[in-house]
């Protein structure tokens, strides 16, 4: 009876032309690449959006200066401002875009959430970009090409 590669150690695979198998892992898309793809789907629908850049480092100074002008912490990733088809009653819709693994959302990020759903919207948080496209498809967005 054959003996299963993964019980042969590195030497007996040399010696029979077999090269030992790794597994190759691609590392986990960031935020930041996730919403780009999200992004461009919404452009290529003509959904009227907006990215309140929030987030990132800034110094001292500039930070001071976008406190003043209004920026507060945990506005959600992506605001939209066309009704969703499959619910005309909500105002707009709020996503919230998190890592597909990792990322936590924050104490400010679910307060907006929360303060958007009381207002109208449909507020919700998405693990990556193949999750925040379902949602808006089963809204009644633009369908994505087979």
């Amino acid at each position: 009876m054959p003996r299963e590669l993964t019980m042969m150690d590195e030497h007996e695979m040399q010696g029979c032309g077999v090269m030992p198998v790794r597994r190759m892992t691609l590392p986990i898309p960031t935020e930041d690449e996730e919403q780009r793809v999200v992004v461009q789907w919404l452009q290529l629908h003509g959904i009227l959006f907006a990215h309140v850049p929030n987030g990132g480092y800034r110094r001292r100074v500039e930070a001071a200066i976008f406190r003043g002008l209004g920026v507060q912490p945990g506005v959600p990733d992506l605001l939209i401002f066309d009704p969703p088809p499959a619910a005309p009653d909500r105002r707009g819709v709020a996503l919230e875009l998190k890592r597909r693994q990792g990322g936590r959302l924050t104490e400010p990020q679910r307060q907006w959430l929360e303060a958007l759903r009381a207002r109208g919207w449909y507020a919700t948080v998405c693990r990556g970009a193949d999750e925040a496209i379902e949602t808006l498809e089963r809204l009644g967005y633009g369908r994505r090409s087979a």
